[in-house]
């Protein structure tokens, strides 16, 4: 069970940074894909869902981290 929430960890953080870097190179595919503007063309809704990437990658590398630090399953990777 363990073994399964770090990897599930891993894969998110990993996919929400991806998302973050294309949120950053090309805002528009939100709107591309969704069919909507809600910001109006003034970019803030990119900025505060790149934020909330980060975020969201930040605290799920943390959890990855502190479960190693725990001597948890990534522990004997070093």
């Amino acid at each position: 069970m363990r073994r399964r929430l770090v990897v599930a960890e891993l894969v998110a953080a990993v996919v929400s940074s991806m998302l973050a870097v294309v949120t950053i190179a090309w805002p528009q595919w939100i709107e591309l894909m969704f069919h909507v503007d809600l910001d109006h063309g003034s970019g803030l809704l990119e900025l505060l869902i790149v934020g909330v990437l980060i975020a969201v990658s930040l605290a799920l590398s943390l959890a990855v981290r502190a479960e190693r630090h725990r001597g948890g399953l990534l522990a004997k990777l070093d």
